[in-house]
């Protein structure tokens, strides 16, 4: 993705760039020790950091820009917008609606991980398979399990994870699953979602964006 067309996806405004609008970001990452040469760092505000606080950091270390909250001091290349984990969220669903690649959602109260591993594995026998990794699930985490799907993936097993209402809805935006895998509705959540008629309520959300 250029900065261009990455600031236009998460309406931001790119500032700093001057002629290096068209370059193309070779990834995306919240964490500051895993930028590379030519990544874009999203400075997320955390419950024990900012990650706004390692943008000279990241650009010592080869970012080509960075998605801020805030003006820079500096005069590389900052997309600004109002919220960084929102423009994570816009980043990641433009980055995948300009991939050829078939979309397996999976959700549930308990059995997601394996389901998940289960079904990469069965499709691996055909197709080159991503899948996400560990319990990258969740508003940041899907996000960055979709920043890792490249070209030659044919099928995306993506494992999504909530605890209220309006979540999965946010989840499928960025995914939009072409199949819908339920594990099944238990009791998880209840502080949020109430009981298992809410928890079916809030996981079917999936069905309305895929």
């Amino acid at each position: 993705m250029t900065l261009q067309a990455m600031a236009d996806a998460c309406h931001g405004q790119l500032i700093g760039a001057n002629a290096m609008q068209f370059l193309t970001a070779q990834g995306i990452v919240i964490d500051s020790r895993k930028v590379q040469e030519d990544y874009v760092f999203v400075a997320i505000r955390g419950e024990r950091t900012d990650g706004h606080n390692y943008i000279s950091q990241v650009f010592e270390n080869g970012a080509l820009a960075v998605v801020s909250e805030q003006p820079i001091d500096s005069s590389r290349p900052c997309i600004l917008v109002k919220s960084t984990k929102q423009a994570l969220k816009d980043l990641a669903a433009f980055y995948l609606a300009n991939l050829d690649v078939t979309v397996v959602g999976i959700t549930g109260s308990v059995g997601k991980t394996s389901t998940k591993e289960i079904m990469a594995s069965v499709l691996s026998q055909k197709f080159c398979v991503h899948k996400t990794k560990g319990n990258y699930n969740n508003e940041i985490g899907l996000p960055l399990t979709i920043f890792r799907i490249r070209e030659e993936h044919e099928a995306a097993v993506l494992e999504m994870g909530i605890s209220d209402f309006g979540e999965m809805t946010r989840l499928s935006r960025m995914a939009k699953p072409n199949l819908c895998v339920i594990t099944n509705i238990g009791l998880c959540h209840l502080e949020n979602l109430k009981d298992r008629d809410g928890i079916l309520r809030a996981k079917t959300e999936m069905f309305g964006e895929a």
